[in-house]
């Protein structure tokens, strides 16, 4: 089931944000779709939201092929680890970076194509922001993203998510790419349509 924000025009309901439009665009003509609608209390704080995440997943570029951060990070952290127990930075660094090649072409051969996903990178940068929670699964503790149902989320609970989430678009995409968090945000706001 999936969440869309919505704003009545004259035209009717069209889709609030990029994201939302992408929805509809997957429903067939004349398909009949039922929910319940609940009218939120700042489309526009909502809009400018979702257009500061699209600017930034159009910036962004996956880096670091098929080997999560996470467990790069671990096998980096290891080396180190044996590297300061021995009394030699830099030791395994060539060892570390020819098992990451060997890695990484290994996983080339058995996924040779990875999409680029709107949705799973509005969850990476909000799991970044710090907004999530953990959960247990068979294959050990995983974060997940907290729920960010606007039905349910007034301003006062909105406006953190808000900044938490520029300042991890801002750290991790949009300031390779602009002079300032003002440039980005105006051009967020411009992509959005709400200069």
């Amino acid at each position: 089931m999936a969440e869309l924000a919505l704003i009545r025009t004259a035209q009717g309901l069209v889709p609030a944000t990029e994201a939302d439009r992408e929805t509809v665009q997957k429903w067939k003509a004349g398909q009949v779709v039922h929910g319940k609608f609940t009218r939120m209390r700042n489309a526009r704080f909502h809009g400018k939201f979702f257009a500061m995440l699209d600017l930034a997943w159009e910036y962004w570029e996956p880096k670091g092929g098929l080997i999560p951060r996470q467990e790069l990070r671990g096998i980096q952290g290891l080396a180190k680890y044996f590297e300061d127990l021995n009394g030699r930075p830099g030791q395994l660094g060539a060892a570390v970076q020819a098992y990451l090649d060997k890695l990484e072409a290994d996983r080339a051969d058995r996924f040779p194509a990875v999409d680029k996903s709107r949705e799973a990178f509005r969850e990476w940068v909000t799991i970044e922001a710090g907004h999530y929670h953990l959960v247990q699964t068979p294959d050990g503790i995983r974060k997940e993203v907290k729920s960010i149902s606007w039905a349910a989320m007034d301003d006062t609970s909105f406006e953190p998510l808000y900044r938490d989430v520029f300042s991890a678009c801002w750290r991790l995409v949009l300031s390779a790419h602009f002079e300032s968090e003002a440039d980005a945000m105006a051009a967020a706001e411009s992509m959005g349509g709400f200069a």
